[in-house]
């Protein structure tokens, strides 16, 4: 199998001159070459293939496509009298360079396999044959000129190389030993083992991660490795092989352990990782068993993992831990991918706060927990220079304005970034038909708004649950400023919602385009393919199309706006393709005399010659593992910024900080490049504590409770002083997160006065008897 190799005719020439027996091969015991042209009783069939891959899909991948491939080479033969169906293939899959130093490895390696007949002979002889018994084992081959060494692994699972016991030597008189894990110079075993084997984890591109899971589904799964003695491999000198990443290992521990595995992993990891908390240790653990291709169930079908430690890998040594030191087995894990419709009330995890492959930033001066106060003192505020200065009718907290403080004012003029389109993250977008140069009409939605639908109506107004009364009974629409705001003859600021999505999702945009994305002045939808008729744009970026890649994917989306639209307006608000927005109490909120006066430096209202502007990043504060020198705006419910921001971000952020790395955490991403520009997450919440921007759907946060203990919850430990039931949301909320399809539908009904009047009605005289019921009259 060549991987990542389009083609090699001087390889294929090589192959054929070997299927013609030109070059020197053995007939059993008989060495053998064919001259040219002869023909013998011997002729040679073909018997060598080669399967070229260009597009480089690693290791594990690799062996599964050669195994198909002989599955199918197996049919035909079958299908030709060729072979029986009674006999077996043996699969050797030998290291690149590695050579075998015995020709007569088969005779060795097929006992090991098939327990031949004579050792299970019957009275009846014509029975013998069916009896061989078939193992779902494999073997491996020692190295020559290395002594006997079992392969191991360690809690950071590390290969180590370890002596077999004196027991399982003198079991069979030296001839073989049992390794826990493959060393992958030379390993065999029957086709069809390899071909049932439980896990076929297809993201393994390396070959100690792929031999590892080999091993595993060996061990707790089939019969188990051992090491043959008789016969030795040539191996080629191999790198030095590293321990797993902290995300490489998670998986392995999803898959394979049990929850007290799984945390020794853990506690051995953070030795080396200090810096990785349970939380993403958990988080990464949860992604791995959404994502599409990762094998479920291993843990109810195989052995258990505790049984392997104790009977066949004496390397496994725990780390001591301490039970309230772990969030133990009640910690919540769950994906937001794979949270179910119905269960979106409870206390999901948040899934998007991991911070592997990032280097690592500098220390930073700690900045003081910020406390509150009324008013600033007038002595405080600094002279402005523009003529007759406007103060505000009620001045920024002192809280606030600490943490504008840090950040510098931005000059608006803006400068151009692209230098010819030729390098990420500025080479721009492609059109349907894959051209470079494209830019979206983003105004086509506001234009053009498609007819709400929804036939569902009437049901989802009908349903009682805490949704609907999170949004009837305390968030509301407010329409009458909104409408007064149009009506006053004044500029409105303007706002460019930015949806980020992929290809195989865009079913998710069109309840987005019916609801909430036409009330936004500018609306596109940032992909990998561009589809005019949903806003879709296909903006390529550094790296792979996929979740774990969200941050080259954003950080390219972020420069295409700046370069297309930065001069056109106000705001850019950024979110998932499950975003619910409240546009018009968003833009109140963005022109009320606060943020006007934070954007103006944080004492005095704006005069509308301003040409500098303090960069405001807004959204969802939290407190990243309850640390407040480390806050950062949750990306769920998404984040806006004004021009100020934005510039900062594309001109001074991305060209200096993490450009190439490869992460799905950007919203943390986002909060470490603004920190060290001096920029901080403002403080959101509205007089009355409620906040503006949710990270989950109405109803969590109208049910959700503080935990006794808040280690088990990462919530409770990330949130900064939440209120509760009714009054955790503001009335004038701007965003909700986790709002899919119908979701958002629903949602806007029930907050734009689109339920029929006869279920609203009902409603407003079920929660009446419900109130004075629980009052007891």
């Amino acid at each position: 199998v060549m991987d990542g190799v389009a083609s090699d005719p001087e390889l294929v020439s090589d192959l054929q001159a070997i299927d013609a027996g030109a070059v020197p091969h053995w007939h059993g015991l008989r060495p053998d070459v064919h001259a040219a042209g002869v023909t013998s009783e011997e002729e040679h069939g073909k018997k060598v293939h080669v399967l070229f891959s260009k597009k480089r899909v690693g290791l594990a991948a690799s062996r599964n496509d050669a195994v198909d491939f002989i599955k199918l080479l197996e049919a035909k033969h079958e299908e030709a009298g060729l072979k029986s169906t009674q006999e077996d293939l043996i699969l050797l899959m030998l290291q690149p360079g590695a050579q075998l130093v015995s020709h007569n490895w088969l005779g060795v390696v097929t006992p090991a396999l098939i327990v031949p007949p004579p050792i299970l002979k019957t009275e009846h002889a014509d029975e013998n044959t069916a009896m061989a018994m078939k193992l779902s084992n494999a073997v491996s081959f020692p190295v020559e000129g290395a002594p006997h060494k079992a392969t191991s692994f360690n809690y950071y699972f590390a290969p180590v190389l370890t002596d077999p016991s004196a027991q399982d030597m003198s079991m069979s008189n030296g001839m073989s030993f049992p390794t826990p894990a493959l060393q992958g110079a030379a390993t065999a075993m029957r086709l069809d083992t390899f071909f049932n084997l439980a896990s076929l984890d297809e993201t393994l591109t390396e070959e100690w991660q792929a031999n590892l899971d080999l091993s595993l589904n060996l061990w707790l799964c089939a019969d188990g490795i051992d090491v043959l003695t008789e016969i030795s491999v040539k191996a080629s000198e191999q790198e030095h092989t590293a321990p797993l990443t902290p995300k490489e290992a998670a998986r392995f521990a999803a898959a394979w352990m049990d929850s007290k595995s799984a945390t020794d992993v853990y506690y051995t990891i953070s030795e080396t990782h200090s810096k990785l908390t349970r939380l993403e240790w958990d988080t990464s653990m949860a992604r791995a068993k959404a994502s599409g291709n990762f094998a479920a169930g291993l843990q109810s079908k195989c052995r258990p993992f505790s049984w392997y430690a104790e009977h066949v890998n004496a390397a496994l040594v725990a780390p001591v831990w301490t039970d309230d030191a772990a969030l133990g087995d009640d910690a919540t894990t769950h994906d937001e991918d794979v949270v179910p419709d119905n269960k979106q009330e409870e206390n999901p995890v948040n899934t998007e706060k991991l911070k592997w492959n990032v280097e690592e930033e500098k220390d930073e001066p700690k900045q003081e927990e910020p406390k509150e106060e009324d008013a600033q003192d007038s002595d405080a505020i600094p002279p402005n220079p523009h003529k007759d200065p406007r103060l505000p009718s009620k001045p920024i907290p002192q809280s606030r304005l600490d943490l504008l403080s840090t950040a510098k004012p931005i000059d608006l003029t803006y400068v151009d970034m692209t230098d010819g389109f030729k390098e990420f993250p500025h080479k721009g977008a492609k059109d349907a038909d894959g051209n470079w140069g494209y830019v979206h009409d983003e105004t086509a939605l506001r234009k053009n708004p498609p007819e709400f639908v929804f036939p569902n109506l009437e049901r989802a107004c009908a349903r009682q649950d805490n949704h609907r009364k999170m949004l009837t009974e305390k968030v509301f629409v407010d329409l009458e400023a909104h409408e007064a705001a149009e009506k006053s003859g004044k500029k409105r600021d303007t706002i460019f919602c930015l949806v980020y999505t992929i290809s195989t999702a865009h079913d998710r945009i069109p309840y987005i385009r019916e609801t909430w994305g036409s009330k936004c002045d500018g609306f596109m939808v940032g992909s990998n393919k561009t589809d005019a008729s949903i806003d879709a744009v296909n903006i390529p970026h550094e790296g792979p199309e996929e979740y774990n890649n969200i941050w080259q994917k954003v950080r390219t989306m972020w420069a295409y706006i700046y370069d297309n639209y930065y001069e056109k307006y106000d705001w850019f608000h950024i979110g998932g393709d499950d975003l619910f927005l409240i546009v018009e109490n968003l833009r109140l909120y963005l022109e009320s005399e606060e943020i006007k006066v934070a954007a103006n430096g944080g004492f005095y209202l704006p005069d509308g010659s301003e040409t500098e502007q303090t960069p405001l990043f807004l959204g969802r504060r939290f407190a990243y593992a309850g640390n407040m020198d480390d806050i950062f705006v949750s990306g769920g419910s998404g984040y806006t910024l004004n021009k100020a921001a934005l510039k900062a971000l594309v001109v001074n952020g991305l060209p200096n900080y993490f450009p190439h790395a490869h992460t799905f955490s950007e919203d943390t991403m986002i909060a470490r490049i603004f920190k060290k520009m001096g920029i901080v997450p403002y403080d959101t919440k509205d007089e009355a504590g409620g906040e503006r921007y949710m990270p989950f759907m109405p109803g969590h946060h109208y049910n959700y409770q503080m935990p006794k203990d808040i280690s088990k919850d990462w919530y409770a430990k990330y949130s900064i002083d939440i209120k509760f039931g009714l009054d955790h949301c503001a009335a004038r909320s701007v965003a909700f997160h986790y709002v899919k399809q119908d979701a958002q539908k629903r949602l806007f009904a029930l907050l734009y006065h689109l339920c029929p009047k006869e279920i609203t009605d009902k409603y407003r005289q079920i929660s009446h008897d419900t109130y004075w019921n629980d009052r007891g009259t």
